[in-house]
């Protein structure tokens, strides 16, 4: 009886593979899909003659994936599933109509169709399963099959955001060390995103009270490219990470080299003879700062022309700049923030300013050391 039983399983997995062998003509309209030939993918759909069930669900299958709108996909995609379920197409269409209900977080309506799929060919269910329990909560389900996904497919185009799903699993059962143990296996990754991998790390760190790994995994991210989203990401959890301890040292987010500004210094009194070897320090006294008016708005139109800043900071998310500034203000310094364009991303950068010469920004600068506020001088 057993026999039997594995006997007829196999007959249904063959059944469906027996499925790809359909006509020459048939199979290149997937050729002409993966190159983008659409204009003649759309005269084949209306020229060809299926004769056979397999036929008509390629041909449906890939009418619905030359759809422009999700209802209208979704539709074919289901008449496809429901005429014809044990083909490699009609089980590819479950696969596409539940990524559509992921997309519209209709996870139990995604989590049907693809229980319902069962050719080894379609091994990417393994991962969009994945990605229902995950957001479905059920963190052990989603860990299981994003690992039979990576596998069964250790070279697939999902294989990267399967390890990350893994990660995010364990980070949801606050299994940190789990969490890192996963991460580590993304370095094997060819072309692996290194950026966004350290991101991740000095997340996994921060969150396990590691703050000391946190600051090197975020640095070494940052570093990476100071100008991409995640640079942007990384410099606000750093700026949280301060928050909870302010002597945290985040210098390296603005290096910058001194201007080379002369300063003429007053010596009507500095020729006192000192005895040799005697140290003199004194606290430098701030200077007056100029008065924060109505003429200088928290936000700016544009970037200022001339004059003396520090620049205190640049995010990617706009309320962050404007608590900065009000903060800066409160310590009777001038700050604003404007509007940065630049390569294709939008930032906002704050200034506190502007000084009329060397000695009020130097002065500035003091103060906002004092409160752990990091700054560069820039004079435009």
């Amino acid at each position: 009886m057993l026999g039997l039983r594995v006997f007829l399983s196999l007959l249904l997995l063959s059944a469906i593979s027996l499925g790809a062998q359909i006509r020459k003509d048939f199979r290149n309209l997937e050729k002409l899909f993966d190159e983008g030939k659409i204009s003649e993918l759309q005269r084949e759909l209306t020229t060809l003659k299926p004769n056979k069930d397999d036929e008509r669900a390629l041909m449906l299958y890939y009418d619905a994936m030359l759809s422009t709108g999700k209802s209208d996909a979704l539709s074919k995609f289901n008449t496809c599933v429901e005429q014809y379920p044990k083909t490699l197409h009609g089980q590819l269409a479950m696969l596409e109509a539940a990524k559509i209900h992921i997309l519209e977080r209709e996870m139990q309506k995604a989590g049907s169709l693809l229980r319902r799929i069962n050719s080894p060919d379609i091994v990417e269910r393994f991962y969009w399963s994945a990605v229902v329990f995950y957001w479905l909560d059920d963190y052990s389900a989603a860990i299981a099959n994003a690992e039979n996904y990576i596998r069964l497919s250790p070279k697939g185009k999902e294989v990267e955001p399967a390890h990350y799903l893994v990660v995010e699993s364990y980070l949801n059962q606050r299994k940190y060390q789990s969490a890192i143990s996963s991460l580590s296996k993304i370095r094997h990754i060819k072309a692996y995103d290194r950026q966004y991998y350290h991101y991740k790390l000095g997340m996994v760190y921060e969150l396990n009270s590691n703050a000391k790994e946190a600051l090197k995994a975020y640095r070494e991210g940052y570093e990476l490219d100071k100008y991409s989203q995640v640079a942007f990401n990384i410099e606000e959890r750093l700026f949280a990470m301060r928050g909870r301890a302010p002597s945290l040292d985040l210098s390296f987010l603005y290096p910058y080299t001194p201007l080379d500004i002369p300063v003429e210094i007053a010596s009507d009194s500095l020729d006192t003879e000192l005895d040799a070897g005697t140290e003199v320090t004194e606290e430098p006294n701030l200077p007056d700062l100029p008065p924060i008016g109505d003429f200088l708005p928290v936000k700016l139109i544009a970037k200022p022309l001339k004059g003396f800043f520090l620049q205190a900071g640049r995010f990617s998310v706009e309320t962050n700049a404007e608590r900065l500034c009000h903060t800066i203000r409160e310590m009777n310094v001038p700050a604003s923030y404007y509007e940065d364009k630049s390569q294709g991303k939008t930032t906002w950068v704050v200034l506190a300013g502007p000084f009329s010469n060397r000695e009020q920004t130097d002065g500035a600068k003091a103060r906002l050391i004092n409160r752990e506020i990091n700054s560069f001088i820039v004079q435009y």
